[in-house]
């Protein structure tokens, strides 16, 4: 039962300010239940404006259960809407339908690209409800009757009682279950994961009291979707088509799986008896291309694939009856089969595999009967032959097969023989062996062997017997002279080529001038090589025993081509450990052999199975001796015994020397080795050890494949002889170069200021504090640019020639007075005392220094005077004074070196002052030293031809 919405108004709403927005509430509601599939059917329209056909929108649709609070399904349910359309959406439900009542609403949203400002919900739609079976006031169970579902699926019940006040029970294969209360007289029953239990179904039932009400629950497995769908033709009358079903559902035989075919260009449909395939018949007049459908079904689900095809290239065909063989002799066989369809316009491609014991081989023919050749000889042979449409391939037919054997045929090839000799009395004893002839070559039965021995001497003998067809070996005792021994395998058809050598005691006597060489094996074998013979060598041969020590030693050989000179030898018998012995013989184009070489080696060396037994002799402390003893010369030898390795291990750790080998073990320890070459030594000195020490020493002998087990031994050097001597003699030479740099560094200052006093620096001296300076007056260094420029005098002793007139020129190598530099103020107060500073260079005179003044109360003279304020004997100064001396030219440095300081000369010193000029103040002195050019002595002239000069400083080149 459902209720019916009333059609409702569609709205067109408009906000302020944006552009018309649609909303489409959905009209007329209706609500039913099919109850056959467990379906809610809901139907609904929309009324549309004509300009807003083909609108794309979206209708969400909320399902509720028992109450509105209790939400089962949420729904987006998308359409393109056309004019008066009703809208249909079918809601499966799980639990049965008539068990409670149920609720759908629905609203709607516009979601085209056209509108996309419409993108709003419409309000919803009142409840519409499906009313369920509790309140008939009835018992039920539902689902009634029959139910059906797929294995590992859930299955959910429900149990409605009469009155509210009922009490309820389900049971499932006799299983109580609990319930879920749906109201109040409905109860919900979950099966999860059905199994199948048996194909009449599975019992479930709700009991009230003494009532009962079931259900029979069928289960059956998933339908799967037919795979592998194809059809084809075997003869051109009927249609075989088949598929793999997939596993059985396992349901009631009632409810099968039903197969069907339907041709669509046909129309005819064919109901298939089997589960897997389904004939179709061809009409006389079939039509070329088929389009089938195969659709399987059951209660549960719908399957269905399809196909599309030619018919006429979908034919395989078939043999009719066996193939026959026809003609067998010992090479070749004629083959003959029969195969349908046989219609004139079909061409045939068969292939034919031939097979014998060890291979097979492939023929492909459009006929019906073919010929092999190029059989072997009494083999036994399987034939198989199919067949396929050559025009278009499509599958080919089944193998049709045959076995037969051809005859016999005379043995081909010769049999691969060799011999031992062996001296014994009178003669000698030759064993011949030969290797039996593979089933190829044999041809046919082996029924003996024939030996055929003849002398080589004066008198030719032959002797000839013959040996068993499953004997390999034959031994005769000969004489001295040389004999020529043939041996032939022999069947029903005929004889091989006999095999020949010749046997003579001269190659045995060659045997001991040989020496024996060792060789390496590898993984796959023993590698042996030898060099080439004479050109009469027509190939070579290597013999061996596989257990040489055993009686029985399985002697083998093999042969190699007279081009080949290295090879491996290789054998399932080989084993590690084991040392093998070869002889390599050269075989003469008479058939003669000769020995070329012996050989002896391993597969893979082995570690000895012995153990030194160690001793200590002549133990000091920095040398000892070991000794040992062993058996490892004894036999059997597990590899090539080399020598000795013998292992230093001291206690602390310390570097190995030159006459060991650094070792890291597995364990990461660290020890030097030894190696002892010499097999037959058995002492060792040990040297370079270290007093007081501790040393583990092991000797091993070893092979290529290792040490063999250990003698260790431990021992403890001595106390060294000459250490407290050398105590004696050290100790107190330490102590006393100790003691003797500790005094120097006490008395290094006193040293250094009487060898080395300290140089007055200019920049330190108070003079400067006296000058007035430009700019900052804290200042601690003079700056050049902040010199009051003051009138300089420069009193010197030159010695004028006529020519040069008053320049002053620097002559002679001597100097006998001071030089001053008198600096004077400039403008009125030039001549004022308190501004003279006077330069005296003078060091070494005591009494001048005592003075406390610049030696002597210098004048300036004043008819010199005037010579201040003249810029050209200024220029004059500067180039006689201040210049670099000697002739130095323009733009080159001058290197400056030290000149000692000058001593000054006396108060009475004769031309020291003028009577003309006014004594000076009292002058701040400065005693400086003077640089001057390197190379370059000072001279002065005469004193009473001593000019004056006097500059202002403010004109000179340099600042002061």
């Amino acid at each position: 039962m459902s209720h019916v919405l009333t059609p409702r108004i569609h709205l067109s709403l408009s906000i302020a300010g944006s552009s018309e927005y649609l909303v489409y509430p959905p009209e007329s509601i209706n609500v039913s239940i099919r109850s056959d599939e467990q379906c809610l059917d809901i139907q609904w329209t929309v009324h549309l404006h004509n300009y807003t056909l083909n609108l794309k929108m979206i209708f969400q649709i909320d399902i509720y259960r028992s109450t509105l609070s209790n939400t089962v399904e949420n729904k987006n349910y998308t359409t393109t809407l056309k004019s008066n359309e009703t809208l249909q959406w079918c809601w499966h439900s799980v639990l049965p339908l008539e068990c409670t009542s149920h609720f759908v609403r629905i609203r709607s949203m516009v979601d085209d690209e056209r509108f996309p400002e419409s993108r709003i919900w419409s309000s919803w739609s009142p409840p519409v409800v499906s009313k369920g079976q509790e309140s008939s006031g009835e018992f039920h169970i539902f689902p009634n009757d029959i139910m059906y579902a797929e294995e590992d699926s859930s299955v959910t019940f429900c149990c409605i009682s009469r009155t509210d006040n009922d009490k309820i029970e389900f049971f499932y294969e006799d299983r109580y279950m609990q319930g879920i209360k749906l109201s109040s007289r409905t109860t919900m029953f979950e099966v999860k994961n059905v199994a199948f239990v048996r194909r009449q179904g599975s019992n479930a039932y709700c009991k009230l009291d003494s009532s009962i009400d079931g259900v029979v629950l069928y289960v059956g497995g998933v339908l799967e979707e037919p795979k592998d769908f194809s059809c084809q033709t075997r003869d051109l009358e009927t249609l075989n088509c088949t598929w793999h079903p997939g596993r059985d559902t396992l349901l009631p035989e009632h409810l099968p799986n039903n197969y069907s075919l339907f041709e669509w260009f046909s129309q005819k449909k064919v109901n298939c008896v089997h589960r897997n395939w389904c004939a179709w018949q061809l009409a006389p007049d079939m039509q070329d291309t088929y389009n089938f459908t195969l659709m399987a079904e059951n209660k549960l689900r719908k399957r269905r694939t399809s196909t599309f095809f030619n018919v006429n290239q979908q034919v395989q065909p078939k043999f009719v009856g066996e193939i026959s063989i026809e003609n067998v002799d010992a090479t070749e066989a004629t083959l003959r089969w029969q195969i349908i369809p046989n219609q004139k316009n079909l061409t045939f491609l068969c292939q034919i595999e031939v097979y014998d014991n060890e291979k097979g081989i492939e023929y492909n023919t459009s006929n019906s009967e073919f010929t092999l050749s190029g059989l072997q000889p009494y083999t036994a042979h399987s034939v198989r032959v199919r067949c396929c449409i050559a025009s278009h391939f499509w599958k080919w037919s089944e193998w049709n097969s045959k076995n037969f054997t051809t005859k016999e045929d005379t043995p081909s090839g010769a049999l691969n023989i060799w011999r031992i000799v062996e001296p014994v009395s009178g003669g000698y004893n030759v064993k011949i062996f030969w290797k039996p002839l593979p089933t190829f070559q044999a041809n046919g039965k082996i029924l003996n062997y024939s030996i055929a021995m003849e002398t080589l001497g004066k008198v030719p003998k032959v002797d000839i017997f013959f040996s068993d067809s499953d004997s390999n070996s034959t031994e005769k005792i000969i004489d001295e002279q040389p004999y020529q021994i043939s041996v032939a395998a022999i069947n029903s058809a005929g004889s091989s080529i006999p095999s020949v050598i010749v046997v003579s005691g001269n190659t045995e006597k060659s045997i001991q001038n040989i020496k024996e060489d060792r060789v390496n094996g590898t993984r796959d074998g023993i590698y042996l090589s030898w060099k080439p013979d004479s050109e009469e060598t027509e190939s070579y041969v290597v013999d061996w025993c596989n257990y040489p020590w055993d009686a029985i030693c399985d002697f083998q050989w093999q042969k190699f081509g007279s081009n080949i000179t290295s090879a491996i030898i290789r054998s399932a018998a080989f084993q590690s450990g084991v040392r093998y012995n070869f002889k390599i013989y050269g075989l003469s184009t008479k058939h003669e052999p000769y020995l070329l070489a012996k050989k002896t080696g391993y597969t893979q060396e082995l570690a000895l199975d012995c153990k030194p037994e160690v001793t200590v002799d002549n133990l000091a402390s920095t040398s000892l001796t070991l000794n040992w003893k062993d058996n490892c010369t004894d036999e059997p030898q597990y590899g090539f015994f080399k020598g000795y390795h013998i292992y230093k291990k001291p206690e602390v750790e310390e570097p190995c020397d030159s006459e060991t080998e650094k070792q890291v073990f597995s364990d990461n320890i660290v020890v030097c080795m030894y190696t002892v070459s010499d097999t037959k030594q058995k002492t060792f000195n040990v040297k370079k050890l270290q007093p007081n020490s501790t040393y583990s020493f092991e000797v091993k002998a070893f092979t290529g494949g290792g040490d063999s087990l250990a003698g260790i031994i431990k021992v403890t050097t001595g106390t060294h002889e000459n250490t407290n001597l050398m105590m004696t003699i050290i100790l107190p030479m330490a102590l006393f170069s100790l003691l003797l740099i500790i005094g120097l560094n006490l008395k290094i200052q006193w040293v250094k200021e009487k060898c080395f006093p300290d140089i007055p620096d200019p920049y330190k001296s108070s003079v400067l504090s006296l000058m007035k300076f430009k700019g900052n007056i804290h200042q601690a260094i003079l700056n050049t640019s902040d010199c009051i420029p003051d009138a300089i005098e420069v009193v010197n002793k030159p010695e004028i020639s006529k020519t040069q007139g008053l320049r002053t020129i620097l002559v002679g190598n001597e100097i006998t007075t001071p030089a001053y530099l008198y600096l004077l103020p400039v403008g009125k107060d030039a001549l004022d005392s308190q501004a003279c500073i006077c330069f005296e260079n003078f060091t070494y005179c005591q009494a001048a220094s005592d003075s406390g003044s610049c030696s002597q109360n210098q004048m300036i003279p004043t008819d010199q005077m005037m010579s201040v304020e003249s810029s050209e004997h200024l220029l004059k100064v500067d180039k006689d004074y201040i210049r670099p001396f000697g002739n130095t030219p323009a733009g080159e440095e001058v290197s400056l070196n030290y000149v000692s300081q000058l001593a000054p000369t006396m108060s009475g010193d004769k031309g020291n002052s003028s009577p003309n000029l006014p004594e000076p103040a009292h002058c701040s002195e400065y005693k400086m030293q003077m640089v001057i050019p390197a190379g370059l002595a000072l001279s002065f002239p005469p004193e009473g031809d001593r000019p004056i000069s006097v500059a202002s400083l403010d004109q000179l080149e340099k600042p002061c």
